[in-house]
């Protein structure tokens, strides 16, 4: 009776240590709009899957509205949350966990290159925008 508890007990510390995550199983949970008979996905469909994918459409109508309203506290919320945004993307690939290099071997994650690159773009156009609008207003009072 002793021996037999003594296995499971060893059973059960060798799985939990040995515990991963299922290679056929982290794309549907990281990237489920991805679809593997499409092959791996390159910068252009990354940044694609990023922009139909909850913070991506929230990125997207924040940054409309930052746009279309033109005001100086919206802007800075915008702001704020695409360099946040963009901070995670880099940390993400930077510090890649398990789950992420799986993600990356089977090709549902590609470098955040692109991504990154339009989000400091699109900061960059918010912020223009909204300074030349406050200048347009202090000019005309």
């Amino acid at each position: 009776m002793g021996l037999g508890v003594l296995k499971r007990c060893w059973a059960i510390a060798v799985g939990m240590m040995a515990s991963t995550p299922a290679v056929a199983e982290v794309c549907d949970k990281v990237r489920p709009a991805w679809n593997p008979a499409n092959g791996p996905i390159n910068q252009f469909e990354d940044l694609a899957l990023f922009f139909i994918e909850p913070l991506g459409l929230i990125v997207l109508v924040l940054t409309i509205a930052a746009i279309l309203l033109r005001k100086i506290w919206l802007t800075a919320i915008v702001v704020a949350l695409l360099f946040a945004v963009t901070a995670l993307n880099i940390s993400t690939w930077i510090e890649a966990d398990d789950v992420t290099n799986f993600a990356i071997s089977e090709g549902c994650i590609a470098a955040p290159v692109l991504t990154t690159i339009t989000l400091i773009a699109i900061c960059a156009i918010i912020l223009t925008n909204t300074w030349r609008s406050s200048r347009r207003r202090k000019q005309a009072v």
